[in-house]
């Protein structure tokens, strides 16, 4: 009897276990259908109550900050008509970008403002960050405004004519509110460069002197716009600032300087530094950060204004396999009943509590990089509850920069490759680098790295010039593979002419010279390579270097003259001479020439070092022809034009270069075809390639 009440209490025991464990993955599939993982809970104990942090592992979609909507653009919109500075009425227009399918009548607008000194630059420029904002639910103006000729002959003029026209965008906002979906009571207002000046002026004019225009302002993104034009005021709304550390144009202190007089003011703000780049927030390295860095800043301020319950920073960067913190607001260290919950990506861990007035983050290693969002809330109770999101961008251990240089001792070329550890640990491992030889073969250069400190560089010797397609791969010291880094660069060889090139618009005698293809398309709606397309040839004497180009293009438009014909076909240059060590110069040259409607021909130079003319005053040998859907460029550049040293010219010399090639089709320029870049986007001789001069 006894065993068989045994026999029975062991079968409940299992049917009830069994239960259990059913019960329990059914719990799990639930939970996991409404996007969430189930959650581990930490208590951690301070001195006056014992606090809950639940950690949910698992992404999920939310508004303003997740890309879920394909985007509408309804584009040419005008917004008002006004006097220039001819005295002639000029449409000012708009391009509204919307997300499609989102339902919502009341979507917070941004208005972006481009960049081109007060001079130059359209709302075109700003389409790919427009897009990206309009997926995630906002409603995108990028707008024109009134430019100048000379717009710092009469700086005041030229910012009374722009404020006058951003307050007419937002007047168009309020009276078209309804029709396109737009929350006129939630509006940001950004822009880059000249752009990014006149958004941080304008607030901070209006705030004190007619706060009724902006009072529906509630954020700034200030994308290297550079210095106030008076004091920040105390009552700005939260304030993004975005800048280069290497700005040639906009020297990066001062929006160091800003964010330090913000905090001054007591002005919210973030400050989000692009380490090595200049005056190009469409860099590779860093356009998906900005985008998500921003998103992220303005999701916590349109959420919450109040001060206490906002980040320190809605964006940082972090190596793989790296802990960091996050540091709590203030109203999320007062002691309360409810947990607070953090939602994390898969396989990030909340570890251990050091400190109550932060949460320590283990990333994981591994080969994952990109951008991660990290929420923290506390209370369900819609009067009460509090969140914020920061947006987590986990980067590579090590960064690599490459210098490449002629060593006159031995008359070759070689490489500096300089590697820094961007981990909080430090590294033991080695390092390994592919490329491309100046011989056009594919080569692999290994070294060992010891004890390299967190924020420490080491200098490794490549014994040849490396370029091309470059791979980079770091291990560790057991041999596990920690990153693999891929990037591109361009450097020429350039050979010696024995009698210079005829300038006669005919290419047909540049075929044995150093070419090139000019292959980066910047342009929307490009058809493919009987649209446009370019290749480019180089080589040099002691008295010239030589420059052609050849374009296929439909249509051939240059109505333009002076230094307007980057806005109709044409092509521009970006010329720098290397300091003697091989590193970037501090000045460079940008010239272009075009053949106008009529035939003639057409020449610039916007930028130059010191002791040249900038305008057309430029002695220069050139040929532009057209036949057919084919248009042929011959340069011969004198040397005495680009350098006053010209004992410098010799095999050896280092120069940095880019070339553009702009597209107009009769309604404006549709953008450009570019080898290498630092101008179109930017202006940024860092982003050149490399040439060098060789027997």
């Amino acid at each position: 009897m006894k065993r068989r009440l045994i026999y029975v209490l062991t079968i409940l025991v299992i049917v009830l276990g069994s239960w259990l464990l059913l019960h329990n993955r059914e719990n799990k599939s639930a939970l996991e259908k409404e996007g969430k993982e189930v959650t581990n809970v930490i208590t951690t104990d301070s001195s006056t109550s014992a606090a809950k942090v639940t950690v949910n592992n698992g992404q999920i979609s939310v508004q303003y900050l997740t890309p879920a909507y394909k985007v509408t653009v309804k584009g040419d919109i005008l917004y008002a008509s006004k006097k220039n500075e001819t005295d002639a009425v000029e449409p000012l227009k708009l391009d509204l970008y919307e997300p499609s399918g989102d339902n919502n009548e009341k979507r917070p607008v941004f208005i972006f403002i481009h960049g081109g000194g007060y001079t130059e630059g359209n709302k075109n420029d700003a389409a790919d960050f427009s897009t990206g904002l309009a997926k995630r639910g906002y409603a995108v103006l990028s707008v024109d405004y009134r430019l100048k000729k000379d717009p710092f002959t009469n700086f005041s003029r030229t910012l009374n004519d722009a404020y006058e026209d951003i307050t007419d965008v937002i007047k168009w906002i309020n009276d078209n509110a309804e029709i396109y979906g737009m929350d006129a009571s939630h509006i940001v207002i950004g822009g880059d460069s000249a752009g990014g000046h006149l958004a941080i002026n304008f607030v901070n004019q209006y705030v004190s002197q007619d706060p009724s225009i902006i009072k529906s302002v509630f954020s700034i993104v200030d994308i290297y716009g550079g210095d106030l034009t008076k004091s920040a005021d105390s009552k700005l709304p939260p304030v993004l600032i975005i800048h280069g550390t290497i700005d040639k144009l906009v020297p990066y202190q001062q929006s160091v300087e800003l964010a330090e007089q913000l905090k001054e003011k007591g002005v919210y703000h973030n400050l989000l530094t692009m380490e090595g780049v200049g005056h190009d927030y469409k860099n590779d390295k860093y356009i998906d950060e900005i985008m998500e860095t921003t998103t992220h800043f303005l999701w916590n301020v349109m959420n919450s204004s109040d001060l206490t319950k906002l980040p320190e920073n809605s964006g940082i960067s972090i190596a793989s396999g790296d802990a960091f913190d996050i540091k709590l607001p203030e109203a999320y260290r007062i002691p309360a009943k409810e947990s607070m919950n953090i939602d994390l990506p898969e396989g990030w861990i909340l570890r251990e509590q050091e400190e109550e007035d932060r949460l320590r983050i283990q990333v994981p290693d591994g080969l994952v990089r990109g951008n991660d969002t990290l929420f923290v809330s506390r209370g369900e109770d819609p009067k009460t509850a509090m969140s914020f999101a920061v947006n987590v961008n986990v980067i590579d251990p090590l960064t690599v920069k490459y210098e490449t240089y002629y060593d006159e001792a031995a008359k070759e070329l070689k490489t500096h490759m300089d590697v820094t550890n961007q981990s909080k640990n430090n590294f033991n491992g080695s390092v390994e680098a592919d490329y491309e030889t100046g011989r056009s073969t594919q080569r692999t250069y290994n070294a060992t790295v010891e004890n390299l400190e967190s924020g420490k560089s080491v200098r490794l010797e490549i014994p040849e010039l490396a370029r091309g397609q470059r791979t980079l791969k770091s291990y560790n010291d057991i041999g596990n593979l920690l990153q693999t880094t891929l990037d591109s660069f361009n450097a020429l060889l350039l050979p010696k002419l024995s009698k210079p090139v005829e300038i006669d618009g005919n290419l047909t005698d540049w075929s044995d010279l150093a070419r090139f293809d000019v292959k980066d398309i910047k342009i929307n709606g490009w058809r493919g390579e009987q649209d446009i397309s370019a290749t480019g040839s180089l080589a040099w004497d002691a008295d010239n270097l030589y420059l052609g180009v050849e374009v296929i293009d439909e249509k051939h438009e240059q109505s333009a003259s002076g230094d307007a014909i980057w806005s109709g076909d044409s092509i521009q240059i970006g010329i720098g001479i290397a300091n003697s060590d091989g590193t970037v110069p501090s000045e460079y040259h940008e010239l272009g020439v075009a053949r106008g409607n009529a035939g003639n021909l057409l020449k610039w130079r916007w930028l130059t070092p010191m002791g040249f003319n900038i305008n057309d005053a430029l002695e220069l040998k050139y040929a532009v022809s057209r036949s057919d859907s084919t248009t042929s460029y011959e340069l011969a550049i004198p040397w005495r034009e680009l350098s006053h040293d010209i004992t410098q010219v010799k095999q050896g010399m280092k120069l940095k270069f880019s070339l553009l090639v702009n597209d107009n089709d009769g309604e404006g320029r549709r953008g450009w075809l570019e080898y290498n870049s630092g101008i179109g986007s930017s202006k940024d001789v860092n982003a050149f390639g490399d040439l060098y001069l060789m027997d």
